[in-house]
Formats: structure tokens, sequence, C-alpha cells
């Protein structure tokens, strides 16, 4: 009997350890990178296996920017990253920092494409499609550079929709200008004032209130009226909460 109780024993310490290492092998994490924009170096990372307070640190000569965390988009310095149901990616974006002046050739505002879903910055192409008036002095603005010429007030309109390779085109989202929590007013366009030097991000990615946008359209169409309202009202909050209305 003692012999069939210690294998007993074996056998269930067997199977926990594998149990164990299971759920050790099936642990979902998410990197947290301290990187610079657009495709820059990374500063410094970890890993984190539980809901986790980040703030992102200073570095000498870079300045944090924004977090995207696992695709959502934060001004503030600080937040909790928690894993969800597979490995992902938060990152604290920083922007090289320098003495703020103008070259010879004009101030310029710097612009950037960012996608929310896949969480990369565009490093070939721009988001910019018009710029207006576009005036002198050279050199004024042409495809594909990402910087406008500022010595006066130029409007920049971004492309609708722009593709992040390998994948698909995705739509305009929103103007973010860097390094501030301000919101940049919504719109397509751009307003860059005269000697601007801002650097300004062009976000791209799916419309989150397209689902309750689709549910009131079907909720109207089958004459609900009232019963309607409620997705109506969180509608407006999504909008207002994305930058699709002020």
């Amino acid at each position: 009997m003692k012999i069939i109780d210690k294998i007993s024993i074996s056998f269930a310490v067997c199977i926990l350890s594998l149990i164990s290492g299971v759920g050790i092998a099936n642990a979902q994490q998410v990197t947290v990178n301290y990187q610079v924009l657009p495709d820059g170096p990374i500063l410094s990372n970890n890993n984190v296996t539980s809901c986790t307070p980040e703030t992102a640190d200073t570095y000498t000569g870079y300045k944090f920017v924004f977090w995207d965390n696992q695709g959502t988009i934060s001004w503030n310095s600080s937040l909790t990253v928690c894993p969800g149901s597979g490995n992902t990616l938060a990152t604290a974006w920083y922007e090289a920092t320098g003495d703020g002046s103008c070259p010879k050739t004009g101030c310029f505002v710097t612009t950037f494409a960012f996608s929310i879903d896949h969480g990369v910055f565009l490093t070939d192409g721009t988001p910019i499609a018009l710029v207006s008036p576009n005036a002198p002095p050279n050199p004024s603005w042409s495809t594909p550079s990402t910087t406008v010429n500022t010595s006066g007030p130029e409007a920049i309109s971004a492309l609708s929709s722009l593709a992040f390779p390998p994948n698909a085109a995705e739509p305009f989202r929103y103007w973010q200008v860097l390094g501030t929590t301000t919101e940049t007013p919504i719109g397509i366009v751009f307003n860059a004032t005269e000697n601007d030097t801002a650097y300004v991000v062009a976000f791209y990615g799916p419309d989150p209130c397209q689902t309750l946008r689709n549910e009131l359209a079907s909720c109207l169409e089958e004459g609900l009226g009232k019963a309607c309202l409620p997705i109506g009202h969180s509608l407006q909050i999504c909008e207002e909460l994305n930058r699709e209305i002020q």
C-alpha cells in the first residue's frame, strides 16, 4: 500500500507540475517600450504580466509626447498597463529635443502619421494631401515632404486615408500637436501659424464609433423611435471622446 501511495503522490505531483507549466507557458504579457519616434531607438523596456502602473521616465535629450497603450492613446505620462488575451505592446513615445530655433530657410511644421490600431509611425511617405496657400519663399511644400514652411500661415490638409504597409489603408482620425495635453481642434485641416515650429501627428485608424452608428441607423430604420435614444446618446459620447465632434 505504501508503494501505491508513493506512486499516486508522485503521479499527482507530476500532473500539477504539468498544469503549472502550461499556465506559465500561456501567461499573457505586455511588452512596454520607451521609444523615440518615428522609428528611433528603444530607450528602455520591460514586460508586465499583471496590471502595473507605468510612468514615462525622463531621458536626457528626449521629451515624452504620448502613450500608445495597446491601441489606446493617452497624453498623460502615467497610466496602468494590463495584459489582455494575447501578447501585446504598450509604447511611451518620445521626441528628440532641440534648441527650438529655425534654420536660415525659415520655420517649419513637421508632420508625422501614426496608426492607432497597428501602433506604428509611417516611415516612408507623408500624411499631407494639400497645403494652402503654400506660399513662397522656397522651399514650398511638395509631396512626399513631411515638412511645411511657415513663413506665413498655412492650412495643412491630411490625406483622408493612408496605408501603413503591409497593412491596408485606414481613415484619418485627427491631428494632434505634440508636447501638449491640449487637444488640437478636430478636422482634416491643421492650421499652422506664422513661424510655427510644431511637431504634429495625423492619427489614423478604424472608427471606434461605427458599430454604434450602425446600430442607431438600424434602430431608426425599424421605426423604434424613442427606443433608439440610448443608442444615440452612447454614440454622441463616443464621438466626443474620439474627437469626431466637439
